[in-house]
Parts: structure tokens; sequence; C-alpha cells
């Protein structure tokens, strides 16, 4: 147990330095991380102004609880990074090793399929992390933003949604495996749960149908508790409640998703095409 602990840890260290190193290569990739938030986040920003009377938006507060609509936009593109984050760096890892032919190799190593998957992301997660706070520093002086809440609190609600994403992910991986593209099934997951989660609105203003489904999903909890902790905007339901259903859904999401990964690596390694692209 002990040996196999160390293995693991060997493999993480090892993984988290080559993707820092592949970064760094490339310091253009640092510099845009200062003018992404402001490309995305600039048309809303005036679109904001155009619908505002005095600084306050009447019909937003309706649904959010306050009139803090950059707020409201900027905790939705932080916690989108991560769950963009998620979803990349587990399902196009795989697709980049078929590409570099690597793959059947580096899955010959005596670790567990999953550990390598899951160890190629630490790094991602750690350059999202630092994009993050750089996002906060930059709107904060270009559109006002502030964090009225509690950050801890906050990131006790994001770490296990955030684990259970990445059980979607396994199940995204498995498909990338069967289906040797990652860019068509990234793109979709990632857009339909940003889009029925409210990343950028209040699912309350949707139709009922869509809200029902909107809060099936575990990914709207996040956003939701995370601007009720951090911009003091109304939650759909008590944040312990919705701190239940994150944490019941992230074991849910690991098991189902580890699952269906490991059961697709078999049965592609049975058939012989696990290395094919």
């Amino acid at each position: 147990m002990k040996e196999k602990i160390l293995k693991a840890l060997y493999v993480y260290r090892a993984r988290f330095i080559i993707s820092m190193k592949l970064y760094f290569r490339y310091p253009l990739n640092a510099a845009f991380t200062f003018f992404d938030p402001l490309i995305w986040l600039t048309p809303f920003y005036f679109m904001g102004k155009s619908f505002s009377v005095n600084g306050h938006m009447t019909g937003f507060s309706k649904y959010t609880g306050n009139s803090d609509f950059m707020g409201f936009l900027v905790i939705g593109y932080m916690v989108t990074a991560y769950v963009a984050t998620v979803f990349w760096s587990i399902g196009f890892s795989l697709r980049e090793e078929m590409q570099q032919g690597v793959l059947e190799s580096n899955w010959s190593a005596p670790v567990g399929r999953i550990t390598l998957i899951v160890s190629k992301s630490l790094s991602k997660f750690a350059i999202t992390t630092v994009e993050v706070i750089i996002t906060g520093i930059v709107c904060h002086f270009t559109f006002g933003f502030n964090l009225n809440g509690n950050i801890l609190k906050a990131i006790g609600f994001l770490i296990p949604g955030i684990i259970g994403l990445m059980g979607l992910g396994m199940a995204i991986a498995g498909l990338v495996l069967i289906a040797k593209n990652a860019n068509p099934i990234i793109d979709l997951t990632n857009s339909i749960l940003a889009g029925f989660s409210g990343s950028f609105f209040p699912i309350k203003v949707m139709p009922r149908g869509f809200t029902f489904i909107s809060l099936i999903i575990p990914l709207t909890y996040i956003y939701d508790s995370t601007r009720a902790l951090l911009i003091n905007q109304e939650p759909l339901f008590s944040l312990k409640k919705e701190f239940i259903i994150v944490i019941v859904t992230m074991i849910i999401m690991c098991i189902l998703g580890n699952y269906i990964f490991l059961k697709i690596d078999r049965r592609c390694r049975e058939k012989g095409n696990l290395a094919t692209h």
C-alpha cells in the first residue's frame, strides 16, 4: 500500500513539473491572462450599463437579491474557468497522448489509469487558480468588482464541486477513448452545462421546464452558493442544503464517472484500439 502511494505521488510530481514547464515555455499564455477577462466581460459591462438606472438594475435584482451585475458575471467567469479546466485537462489530455502516440506506453506504467489522468490536471488547476486571482484583481480596478463575503467558505463549496465534476470528466474521458476526438464532446458538454447552470445569467429567467433541468444539475449549486457567499446574492436554497447537494453529487459522480471510464478502458483494451486515433 505504501509503495503504491509513493508511486502515485511520484507520478503527480513528475506530471506537474512537465506541465508547468510546457506552460512557461510560452510566456504569452501568462500575459494573455490579464486581457482575457477584459475581452470577455467588457461587452457585458456596457450592456449592463445600458439597462441600469442610477447604477441600480431593478429587473436583475428581483432575480438575484441585489443589483451587483458585474459581480454576478465575474464570479460566473471564475467558476467557469475551473469547469473548463476539468473537462479540457482530462478529456483533451487523452486526445493529445493519442496523437503523440504515447498513450499506450504511458498506460503501461505500474500506476492506475485514473492516477495518470488526474495527475496531469493538477498543474492546470494551479494555473487556473493564479488566473482567477489575476481576474479578480483586473476586474476590481476595471469594473469595480469587490468580494463582500467569506472566501474560505466559498472555497469549501468549490473544492468538492470541482472534485465531483472531475468524476464527470472521467466519464467524458471514456467517451474520448471511443470517439477518438475530444473537441466536439467537450464543447457540447461544457456548453450545455454552462447554459443550464446559470453561468452568466440567473436561472430564474428561464422557462419553468428549463429551470427544472437546471435544478437537477449539481453545477448550478456551485455557481449559486459561490455567488451567495462572495457577493451576498440570494441563494436558490439555504446554503446548508446546497452544500449537502454538492457533497452527495460529488460522491455519486466520482463513483459513476470512474466506473464508466474503467469499463470503457477495459473494452478498448480488449478490442485492441486503445492507441489508435
